[in-house]
């Protein structure tokens, strides 16, 4: 089972969710799938387009922010933030380590 690192009561981050994850995140109670990683950036990393078709199959929202390393912009934070005021419940970001979810959250102003 893949760790979390909890931000807030309904926002916790993690590395690379895989398409086969995406029903046990349902199960968990979670609500929403924020995917900050651009397609293609490591080889073998499930794209996108999958992992929405996998989320909407399992009833959760998902929203695909992607961002290089280091690049983060302020638009990209309010698109966090408002991923987050679209979904209602858990919401699990992810990226390659965690590090730019949990960047974005900040950017986000860090709601709960």
């Amino acid at each position: 089972m893949t760790e979390y690192k909890q931000l807030s009561p309904n926002l916790a981050v993690r590395t690379q969710v895989k398409p086969a994850e995406i029903g046990e995140l349902a199960a968990q109670g979670f609500k929403g799938i924020i995917n900050a990683r651009p397609d293609d950036e490591e080889p073998g990393q499930p794209k996108s387009a999958e992992l929405e078709a996998e989320a909407k199959r399992h009833g959760l929202a998902y929203t695909h922010i992607p961002v290089v390393p280091g690049q983060a912009s302020a638009e990209d934070g309010q698109r966090f933030a408002e991923a987050l005021r679209q979904c209602d419940g858990k919401v699990v970001s992810f990226c390659r380590s965690g590090a730019r979810a949990a960047d974005l959250w900040e950017m986000a102003g860090k709601p709960q």
